[in-house]
């Protein structure tokens, strides 16, 4: 039961933080700030907890822009700056969030505010 809390409380904070940042489109100029860490976004399928997966069907040379499939859609995704130097990809038409860190990757819904997808990893 307090791995169950704790998870929970991982996750809100996650989430929150996601949500809080302040998301900025990446530039050329930018490109250098946008992933410090060096952090690949590999192509294929990613399985998360639950048994959900996320596909990362493209991504383009430049880590600028990648289509997501997830739950049967495609959602083509926008790179933006994050404080937190995590990768951060947005589709603001669905309010989809793509993050990836080095060790996993997440799927949020920041319209409905809630996790789709985590703990992904290829």
């Amino acid at each position: 039961m307090r791995s169950i809390i704790q998870s929970s409380a991982l996750v809100a904070s996650a989430l929150g933080a996601a949500l809080a940042s302040a998301p900025m489109p990446v530039s050329a100029a930018d490109q250098a700030g946008f992933n410090p860490h060096g952090f690949k976004l590999p192509t294929g399928v990613y399985r998360c907890e639950l048994n959900r997966s996320v596909n990362v069907r493209e991504v383009s040379a430049d880590l600028s822009s990648a289509v997501v499939q997830f739950d049967r859609k495609e959602y083509r995704m926008q790179a933006v700056g994050a404080r937190s130097g995590a990768l951060r990809y947005e589709d603001p038409k669905s309010g989809l969030v793509w993050l990836v860190i080095s060790t996993k990757s997440m799927l949020l819904d920041t319209k409905h505010g809630r996790q789709l997808a985590n703990e992904c990893k290829t």
